[in-house]
């Protein structure tokens, strides 16, 4: 009989980990669980609103309040937020080492 078997003792977040470069330096989006997607989704419906401090509120709860944050422009904004985003809700597929059944050998 088909089983699908999930561990979720060791989920610390909904996604796997990613990090943005900004001045030289690697921040670590947090660990996201259902209590901050939620903080988020406010965030954003308060930007559509043309709230455009939500919008730097969001990054700072995605990676922490850093006086740089307030310097940065919209366009910087909206390209480290669309990265996040992409990376969260679209992460790349990883590579696999063999061929999956049915699938043909490179050859050199």
């Amino acid at each position: 009989m088909p089983r699908l078997t999930i561990d979720t003792k060791n989920t610390k977040s909904l996604y796997d980990p990613v990090e943005v470069e900004i001045n030289g330096k690697v921040f670590k989006v947090i660990s996201i669980d259902r209590n901050v997607l939620k903080k988020i989704e406010e965030f954003d419906a308060e930007t559509v609103k043309g709230n455009l401090d939500a919008a730097y509120q969001r990054l700072e709860l995605l990676i922490g309040k850093h006086p740089f944050i307030n310097k940065l422009r919209i366009e910087e904004l909206i390209e480290i937020t669309e990265f996040v985003t992409m990376n969260i809700f679209r992460p790349a597929k990883k590579e696999k080492n063999s061929p999956g059944p049915g699938e043909e050998k490179l050859q050199p």
